[in-house]
């Protein structure tokens, strides 16, 4: 997710072209990380002591990290730790950018802090972001006072559509509104000990991503067709949520419902999280404590 967040912020900022950040996905995807663009980011060598090994790396029949323990610039903890951690998805991201010749790590790094900036983020925050972990991330783009039942509602969500539709699927800043207008809906209200919903709007293009992916079926436009598959979806995730709380507390599913015409989603106080599916955006919408209707 890390990657779709802060390449789209490279973009948007026109540091990167739409093209380059396309190509440095597809290079991602055959990347591994050089241990030693690991440590620099992860602050435990200077770029030119990591310069440096390299150099000595032409000349030496040994491993970056054994030459870097003889050095004195790293211990065998730190290059065990700096090895689990060439598959994290903001590393990999920061290898393919630097290797096709986009930018320079330290440019990279710089961009990155300017991204915390415009985020308002903690070094905390972003240490959640960089970890590639979805339910480390969610969180920081949903409102303080969400209700944490309500949190884990939405982390289930998320985590079954990176699963089942979108593995590069990622998450915009969540808002508190009272209603919502969209050209489609899907949702399922639970009742028992709380009253709750979850429901789906978004664009023409979002929905047709979403039940495409998950129905692994095509579809010309928004129908009552694509809206079964996407309402199907809600039910698998309520279902997972029911049963993830049932410790806690009773819930009721009652049948989902779908409309594919212009529809107003009421629900006095619902969060609207922006998901975007294959770059097109969806709305998961929640409500605890609290009804949904049409």
């Amino acid at each position: 997710m890390i990657n779709q967040l802060f390449g789209n912020y490279l973009v948007k900022s026109g540091i990167l072209s739409l093209d380059q950040l396309e190509q440095a996905f597809d290079t991602q995807k055959k990347v591994r990380v050089k241990l030693g663009l690991i440590a620099v980011t992860e602050k435990l060598m200077t770029l030119e002591q990591s310069e440096e090994v390299n150099r000595l790396q032409a000349q030496m029949d040994k491993r970056f990290g054994d030459i870097a323990v003889e050095k004195g610039y790293l211990t065998d903890d730190q290059v065990s730790r700096l090895l689990g951690l060439q598959g994290n998805q903001y590393l990999t991201f920061a290898q393919a950018v630097t290797d096709n010749g986009f930018m320079t790590l330290k440019e990279f790094e710089n961009a990155f802090v300017d991204y915390q900036k415009s985020l308002e983020f903690t070094t905390t925050d972003m240490e959640d972001l960089k970890s590639g972990d979805s339910d480390r991330i969610v969180p920081l783009f949903l409102p303080s006072d969400c209700d944490p039942m309500q949190k884990e509602h939405i982390l289930v969500a998320v985590r079954t559509i990176i699963r089942l539709v979108d593995s590069d699927a990622y998450v915009g800043r969540a808002s508190w509104v009272s209603s919502v207008e969209s050209k489609g809906v899907a949702f399922q209200c639970m009742g028992g000990d709380k009253e709750m919903a979850l429901g789906i709007t978004g664009e023409e293009a979002g929905f047709l991503s979403m039940g495409e992916a998950f129905a692994h079926e095509e579809f010309e436009k928004v129908n009552l067709d694509l809206l079964d598959a996407v309402a199907e979806f809600i039910n698998c995730v309520n279902g997972m949520y029911a049963t993830g709380i049932s410790n806690k507390m009773f819930v009721d599913m009652v049948p989902p419902v779908f409309k594919a015409e212009e529809v107003t989603v009421n629900g006095g106080r619902l969060l609207q999280l922006p998901v975007y599916i294959g770059g097109n955006r969806i709305n998961l919408i929640s409500a605890y404590d609290g009804k949904m209707s049409i």
